[in-house]
């Protein structure tokens, strides 16, 4: 091998293989080096852990999909995007029945919104990955039928939740890029529907480069909606879905992308949404590619509430169990949360259930009310009960910025304290298969019958075995 190629080690193909080798030119823009991997990825046999994980956040995504379908924000993205098309709007062909269909760049709005309207689709990607990258699976499949449809929608799932990730950690991380205001579901997540978008329709290494710059422009959404409760950051997922398909359709169609994108020039995407900052890291984007899987860090949600309100639930919960209180047995609770994450999980008073699932005061009351914190639970945020358990919660600042939030709960026989480092659902301690589709099971209940749910579940379990 020459001094200025690289190659990912090992075998690229086979049922046991980890790794995909794509030859790389060093001197190559990072967009066609990125671009490269992505498209070996249309031809890449997943290993078996990444498969049935991929199958689960599928499966995932669909049941959050179904479940927020007929949630406000989705119910107004269906009336403004509705151009008459193939897609069916919230469902799989075969497996939804009475529902609209719509233009594959309508669709992607449509389902990216719904499945991010009740706070329950999987995160801890480039953050919500799923509601941006199976919009995108579900508008490709009428044209992308058959057996090549099928061997391409898990490995275009991976490789999508892989680059958004990555651009994520590229820009110094989750919390050093939403510090800055930035939504990385919508600012990230354009890059992984079009890496997603590009393995679906089987575009060569300079036409995925291409996709990726012409997303770059697209990649934009910021956190205000924290401070009055609107609706944008349900948008923000259909938004990152519809501009990367836009731009893979784009560069397929022939449109030349900026290769130098993430590269250090003006204008480059981390020069501008990087500021400069010295944790910018864009050797991150190729670094073990095909080696080193980011996706596996993807987590699903076992709560309808923000991702980062889970290590203190988590703890809360555990006191509970450990200690066997009952929940009158509280007298008050104390929850240590940091100068970052306070006005993300700890937002004004919420003035309906979206914005309550954003909110741990809100949540933990929830809990002492009995309640599992599935989307449903959260309609009952101002309740009398739920106001009155609100009355015992106090949020106090952490001297120590960056530790997950402390728990204190008060009780007549003593104080009793956690901290959660790693919350249920992700990496450390995954949901398993059957929960994930008792998960789907529960969300779906009401809007499809059983046996309906059994179909659903045999697709998204169809593409590994």
């Amino acid at each position: 091998m020459s001094a200025e190629t690289t190659t990912a080690a090992g075998p690229a193909h086979g049922a046991a293989a980890d790794v995909v080798a794509v030859l790389m030119v060093a001197e190559w823009p990072l967009a066609r080096q990125l671009g490269e991997w992505v498209a070996g990825m249309a031809s890449f046999a997943l290993p078996g852990r990444l498969a049935s994980k991929a199958s689960d956040h599928l499966l995932d995504t669909l049941g959050a999909m179904i479940a927020g379908i007929d949630e406000a924000p989705a119910r107004a993205a269906a009336e403004v995007f509705r151009r008459p098309g193939p897609v069916p709007q919230g469902g799989v062909f075969g497996l939804w029945h009475n529902r609209a269909t719509s233009d594959r760049l309508d669709a992607a709005v449509v389902n990216g919104v719904a499945a991010h309207c009740l706070e329950i689709d999987d995160t801890e990607g480039c953050d919500h990955s799923g509601a941006v990258v199976v919009p995108v699976l579900l508008s490709l499949l009428p044209e992308v039928r058959g057996e090549q449809g099928a061997s391409r929608i898990l490995p275009a799932l991976v490789a999508g939740y892989e680059v958004g990730r990555r651009v994520q950690l590229a820009l110094g991380g989750y919390d050093r890029h939403n510090a800055r205001g930035w939504h990385s579901t919508a600012t990230c997540g354009v890059f992984a529907a079009t890496a997603a978008a590009s393995v679906m329709l089987g575009l060569e290494g300079e036409q995925t480069a291409s996709a990726l710059g012409l997303a770059a422009s697209s990649s934009s959404g910021g956190w205000a909606f924290s401070a009055d409760g609107a609706m944008s950051k349900q948008l923000h997922p259909g938004q990152a879905a519809r501009a990367g398909l836009e731009a893979a359709l784009l560069a397929q169609a022939g449109v030349r992308g900026p290769w130098r994108v993430f590269d250090p020039v003006w204008g480059g995407f981390f020069v501008t949404h990087g500021d400069g900052s010295a944790e910018v890291d864009p050797e991150a984007l190729v670094r073990d590619l095909g080696s080193t899987w980011h996706f596996l860090h993807s987590a699903i949600k076992p709560y309808a509430a923000c991702r980062s309100a889970h290590t203190a639930l988590d703890a809360f919960r555990d006191i509970l169990a450990e200690q066997q209180l009952c929940p009158d047995d509280v007298r008050a609770v104390r929850v240590h949360v940091g100068e970052f994450l306070r006005p993300m999980i700890c937002p004004p008073a919420p003035g309906d259930a979206a914005q309550a699932r954003m909110s741990l005061p809100h949540a933990l009351a929830l809990l002492l009310e009995g309640k599992r914190l599935v989307p449903e639970d959260f309609v009952f945020f101002d309740a009398p009960e739920v106001r009155a358990r609100l009355e015992l919660l106090e949020v106090v600042p952490d001297p120590v910025e960056g530790r997950e939030p402390l728990v204190e709960v008060v009780t007549k026989a003593g104080t009793f304290a956690a901290r959660v480092e790693h919350a249920r659902g992700g990496e450390r301690f995954p949901l398993s298969p059957a929960e994930v589709e008792a998960k789907f099971r529960g969300l779906t209940e009401g809007r499809l019958e059983r046996a309906h749910q059994d179909e659903w579940i045999a697709w998204a379990r169809s593409f590994f075995s």
